[in-house]
């Protein structure tokens, strides 16, 4: 039955629906166009308004190009009462910002600039060879202006405050005997003319654009010239996503909803004021005159053709409305029940992680295990292995002494041997206690250490080392990191036993030194620590290098335990060391927190 009911309501209304869009459609390009050339009139007036304000200020700074100035003309000495006369007319002109006389190097001889509505004061001289305004005005002949693009005014590079919009006109001055000594340049405020230009906007927008199309003023901002404020103000067509060929030349224009009219506004023309008295204009800017009808405004002209066609259409979106209720409502069923598979997977994938954080933490503890059992193998192996000889040697000793008919005297004979057998087995012992204090030690306290000051602290246990040799220097780069999370204690100790290595085993002939250097590797920090000392054949002894009392140097004294404990504190720590080094250049350790 629904079948049947969609067929008949799709055979009825359609045609209908084709009809009342056409309709619509026709009616909507008539306004359209209306509001076009009317927008297009007004776009046109506005432009000849722009041209007819600017005739005043053009002819004004004309009269300064036709004064005859003094020779070596200098009007704020020699020639002060010269310009005494011209400083009331100057100050008279209340558009005036700034009025300045450049040399033919660029450097300014006489400013004045407004301080009030009636008052004028004397600015610090500058040099202006660099702006685009002197360069272009200084190649200007007799009846020749050059007009600047409108910016705000800048002093010293920066924009003033208040904010002054303003545009130069700059022309050539001459002496007496027709010599260029320079330019005049002229700063008119901008305010009057740009403000008049943006009054009177009723329904649509106005804006004046530069060259790239940035804004210079517009009804839409309380500021002139926003681009210059604030970059979060972009050129017109970027700000409503439009191409910038379509204000390249007059036209008018519908984008969006929006009529936009353009006129391209140029002053560069030869204008006559009489008594053979001609100006041209040198203005290598141009500008454009836009006008915008926003969307609002054809709504609002419009509505009655919206409304005529919504009437038309009342019964069939009523109709609608029914079938939107039930597709929406399954729609809302498949959503609920895609929302709850999205819940349920989000759930699984939090699970997912959790697991694979409990999977890391084992991961670390087997990697601690793997160390910890790998340490107490060494520990059985140091033990069995440096116990043995001793206690063979104690148990040969005891017995020769029960098989001598006279023990006592061979007592006293083997007593020195027995005594070094001692000796050999407390070192051993307190080797031991040292290593298993290490391994064993849970309650270790770990802390942010900074690596400088702890290493000029281990630097003062070698003081006298190092006062002593003025050959043996150590230096520090520390710019990749300083502090690290480790026990102090223990980090103390591997800074000492690699000083004092590098101590002991420096090499005669060179300079010696130890250098402390900080990385970052894969995220890990990563303190390298250099010398150039005998160093070791890791070829030969490079499984051995931090195995308890192996010794690589017969010649010079020491038990081979500083490595061995160096790797024993810093594995306890999860924290490893790596060797590079060569014979006769030297040693690098690599210690990876």
């Amino acid at each position: 039955m629904w079948k049947k009911v969609f067929k008949i309501f799709a055979i009825l209304y359609f045609p209908l629906l084709i009809f009342s869009l056409v309709l619509f459609i026709y009616q909507k390009n008539v306004q359209i166009k209306n509001f076009s050339l009317l927008q297009e009139r007004e776009t046109i007036m506005k432009r000849k308004s722009f041209i007819d304000l600017f005739q005043a200020p053009i002819q004004n700074a004309n009269y300064w190009s036709k004064l005859k100035f003094p020779k070596d003309f200098d009007p704020l000495n020699t020639h002060r009462a010269f310009m005494e006369p011209y400083l009331e007319i100057i100050k008279g002109i209340t558009h005036y910002d700034q009025f300045r006389f450049l040399d033919l190097n660029g450097k300014e001889f006489f400013r004045v600039q407004r301080k009030g509505i009636d008052s004028l004061e004397f600015g610090e001289l500058q040099n202006k060879s660099s702006r685009t305004y002197f360069k272009e005005g200084i190649g200007l002949k007799y009846g020749q202006l050059y007009l600047s693009q409108i910016n705000l005014n800048r002093e010293n590079g920066k924009i003033e405050k208040p904010y002054k919009p303003v545009i130069r006109a700059v022309q050539p001055i001459f002496d007496g005997n027709k010599k260029k000594i320079g330019v005049v340049v002229i700063n008119y405020k901008m305010d009057r003319i740009l403000n008049q230009l943006r009054t009177n906007i009723v329904d649509n927008n106005f804006y004046l654009l530069d060259d790239n199309l940035n804004i210079i003023t517009s009804n839409t901002y309380i500021n002139q010239i926003p681009f210059e404020i604030s970059d979060s103000v972009v050129p017109l067509n970027q700000k409503y996503g439009l191409s910038g060929q379509l204000f390249k030349k007059d036209t008018t224009f519908l984008s969006n909803d929006h009529i936009w009219s353009v006129q391209t506004l140029s002053l560069n023309e030869v204008l006559d004021f009489g008594s053979d008295t001609q100006l041209e204009i040198v203005a290598p800017y141009n500008w454009k005159v836009v006008q915008e009808l926003p969307p609002k405004f054809l709504l609002a002209n419009l509505k009655f053709l919206y409304f005529g066609i919504g009437i038309f259409n009342f019964i069939t979106i009523t109709m609608l409305l029914t079938i939107a209720y039930f597709f929406v409502n399954s729609r809302r069923q498949r959503e609920k029940y895609v929302n709850e598979l999205e819940t349920k997977n989000a759930l699984l994938y939090k699970k997912r992680n959790l697991l694979d954080k409990h999977n890391e933490q084992i991961s670390n503890i087997n990697s601690r295990l793997t160390i910890r059992n790998k340490q107490l193998s060494e520990f059985n192996y140091l033990v069995s292995h440096n116990l043995k000889a001793p206690v063979t040697s104690m148990s040969l000793i005891v017995s020769m002494i029960n098989k001598e008919q006279d023990p006592q005297k061979k007592i006293n004979e083997l007593l020195p041997k027995l005594s070094q057998i001692a000796e050999s087995i407390t070192e051993l012992t307190k080797d031991m206690g040292e290593y298993v204090s290490i391994i064993d030690d849970r309650k270790v306290k770990v802390e942010e250490v900074d690596i400088l000051t702890l290493i000029n602290e281990v630097k003062k246990d070698f003081s006298k080392t190092l006062l002593d040799s003025n050959d043996f220097k150590i230096s520090l780069i520390l710019s990749a990191w300083q502090d690290v999370h480790f026990s102090r204690f223990y980090l103390k100790s591997i800074i000492n036993n690699l000083i004092s290595n590098a101590i002991e085993y420096r090499r005669d002939g060179v300079s010696s030194y130890i250098h402390f250097e900080t990385f970052i590797e894969n995220d890990k920090k990563v303190l390298v620590i250099k010398d150039n000392g005998i160093g070791i054949n890791l070829n030969r002894h490079g499984e051995n290098v931090f195995k308890l009392y192996k010794r690589f140097h017969r010649n010079i004294s020491g038990k081979g335990i500083g490595l061995f404990l160096v790797k024993s504190q810093l594995e306890a720590l999860d924290a490893t060391i790596t060797i590079e080094s060569k014979e006769n250049i030297g040693t690098t350790f690599k210690i990876y927190f």
